[in-house]
């Protein structure tokens, strides 16, 4: 409010508005002036230049930097055009800052031809040259925040000739792409509970998107005013979008099927009648309803009465996806205000040592003559060698039970986590005698040492999936709770023998390689009853209350999974705005086709190794209760995690 009474009502609307970068690069850059284009990640300005190129009727050369041969390219293509009075744009300028430093040079001695430019399209980079960017003429480029900046961005974006061309349905079709695209990167901000990973979709993508429209509807409508909607190549539409132009990007199975669902629910001849909902009632949200009419007036002016800020129900997802964001910010960043804290404490600390008043400061060094971040990292090491397990048994293998498919997963498994067990184990206790001071520092035990004061996980230590940004402390913690299990099992089958291992209830995301153990209890199945491992599918039931099940022979129990976005009663889902609800026990059994139930309301979903949802383990169908909508489970973002 005080920035619109400041500055004007229009102000904040500027950034959705399309500047005339025809207009800036004719009449205000000279010609001896770079045009940088910086960007965000997955956001590519150089189909703006070209466009504006073929518009303009001008000659332009688009080169790649970033290896020896795109230099020489780079380096002929300017020689050429400073003489000629063509366009030179240079891509990808961020991963090659050392050769832009001698572009800045050489910028100064070109006596360029009148109507030469030079373009450098780049991501937003601290290691730009900063004399590069204080001598050209910089544009920031990235998506607009919100469905209804985006929206506008698109509306500016493409030309009024170019919506309102004949047949007069062209404009609608371009409203539901507008309102497509936008949810589609906006979803981006919710990753990985909107989509899986963060795909690059951007402006390239819309104008392909656009252009498709155009050729197949010209096709349809034969120069006609107007087409009937039943008479739009909605499936040519759908197939081109969900399979190259947005589809092209994804490589998750999960996130096609939610691509495919926003494609088939928005590109519909029901998108013509005039209570085609946008957005359907869903966690109490109202209704967002297709705007009447068909030209492009009406569509602006139904864009700019929007609200500025959407709920997350306008994208498909449980309103509580802003706290799930904001709860994983500021996870990501109390871990790197503690690194920084653990950074910090280092400087001063070594500052001390080396300053000798400094160091007369009690408690920066103790009466040992020892470090504080030395007696603290000894403290530490100590505390983890108590808390992590001293040792574990290797399974006893026998003629017989090496057949056994579960017997050699988890052989592999105890094997590994001996292996690493023991490494830890010797690591810190190395560690804690270099800080006792009784052995010499190595080059490892140096670089160890470093990274734990850093609060980092050692790179020797990283042999099995966790988060990217997992701390040391949640790995330790982590990696004892996994030791833990690998004893109970080990102890199982010195006592039961090889056959008890298919009894316990497994910590399946606790294991070292979740997927090979859904593979090995297949195997087991297929093995003990003779069938082929193609014939089996897998069928799941979930028990919420503590009681363990009998399992039968083609049985297998879990623990530990977490369902997201959902709840699970009586083995049906059913949506919910709980964040996660933890599955006491999970069977799996593993049947033969002919023998699964498979019922009309089923969902596929998806089972993750953790809440990254980088690495899929496998995929399970559940049963849906009859009120709910199955795409809306894939709208949400529904899964199972093994771990947190």
């Amino acid at each position: 409010m005080l920035v619109g009474a400041v500055l004007g009502e229009g102000f904040l609307t500027l950034l959705e508005q399309e500047m005339d970068f025809a207009a800036i690069v004719e009449t205000e850059v000279k010609p001896g002036t770079p045009v940088l284009m910086c960007s965000v990640p997955g956001y590519d300005a150089s189909g703006r230049v070209e466009d504006l190129a073929a518009e303009e009727n001008k000659q332009i050369a688009s080169i790649a930097i970033g290896s020896a041969e795109g230099f020489s390219q780079a380096e002929k293509a300017i020689n050429s055009a400073v003489k000629t009075g063509r366009w030179v744009v240079l891509k990808n300028g961020h991963l090659a800052p050392g050769w832009l430093i001698q572009l800045e040079k050489k910028l100064h001695s070109l006596q360029p031809h009148a109507t030469f430019r030079l373009f450098l399209t780049m991501e937003i980079n601290p290691k730009v040259p900063v004399n590069l960017l204080r001598a050209g003429r910089i544009f920031v480029f990235e998506p607009p925040p919100g469905v209804k900046a985006n929206m506008q961005r698109t509306f500016s974006t493409i030309p009024v000739a170019r919506m309102c061309r004949a047949p007069s349905e062209r404009a609608r079709l371009y409203f539901l792409l507008a309102w497509f695209h936008a949810v589609v990167q906006e979803r981006l901000r919710y990753a990985p509970l909107g989509w899986a990973k963060r795909y690059e979709f951007g402006e390239s993508d819309l104008r392909s998107a656009c252009d498709t429209i155009d050729t197949w509807l010209d096709e349809a409508s034969k120069g006609r005013q107007n087409i009937s909607p039943d008479k739009v190549p909605w499936a040519a539409l759908k197939t081109l979008m969900s399979q190259s132009i947005y589809g092209g990007r994804i490589d998750n199975e999960f996130d096609q099927r939610l691509l495919n669902t926003f494609l088939e629910r928005l590109f519909t001849p029901k998108s013509f009648d005039p209570d085609f909902p946008l957005v359907p009632a869903i966690d109490g949200a109202s209704r967002i309803l297709m705007p009447e009419g068909i030209r492009r007036e009406e569509f602006v002016q139904w864009v700019e009465q929007l609200p500025d800020n959407q709920v997350p129900a306008w994208l498909g997802l449980p309103n509580n996806a802003e706290e799930v964001l904001l709860t994983t910010q500021g996870s990501v960043m109390l871990t790197k205000l503690l690194k920084m804290q653990v950074l910090e404490d280092e400087e001063d600390l070594a500052s001390r040592e080396q300053d000798p008043k400094q160091a007369e400061v009690p408690g920066a060094i103790g009466a040992d003559g020892r470090p504080t971040w030395m007696r603290s990292l000894l403290s530490t090491a100590k505390n983890w060698l108590s808390l992590i397990p001293p040792s574990l048994q290797p399974l006893r293998r026998t003629v017989e039970n090496i057949k056994d498919p579960l017997f050699r997963y988890f052989e592999r498994e105890i094997r590994m986590g001996i292996q690493l067990l023991r490494d830890v184990r010797q690591d810190l206790t190395d560690v804690s005698l270099v800080c006792e001071g009784k052995r010499k520092q190595t080059n490892y035990l140096r670089s160890l040492t470093n990274e734990l004061v850093k609060g980092m996980l050692p790179s020797s230590w990283v042999r099995y999936t966790m988060p990217a940004n997992a701390t040391v402390v949640q790995w330790v913690l982590d990696f004892s709770e996994r030791i833990r299990q690998l004893q109970r099992i080990s102890q199982a089958a010195a006592t039961g023998g090889a056959k008890e291992l298919k009894s316990l209830h497994v910590w399946l995301g606790g294991l070292f390689v979740s997927e090979a153990y859904i593979t090995a209890t297949q195997q087991f199945v297929a093995q003990a009853n003779g069938w082929s491992l193609e014939e089996l599918g897998l069928q799941v039931f979930v028990y919420m209350n503590n009681t363990p099940p009998c399992l039968d022979a083609c049985s297998f129990g879990i623990k530990g999974l977490k369902l997201n976005g959902a709840t699970c009663t009586n083995n049906k889902l059913s949506l919910s705005n709980t964040i996660s609800t933890e599955l006491p026990l999970t069977q799996l059994s593993w049947l033969r086709h002919a023998d699964m139930k498979h019922a009309p309301g089923m969902v596929t979903l998806p089972v993750y190794l953790n809440s990254t949802r980088t690495d899929l383990v496998f995929t399970i169908e559940l049963d849906i209760l009859p009120r709910e909508e199955p795409n809306q489970f894939y709208e949400h973002g529904v899964a199972l995690l093994c771990a947190d």
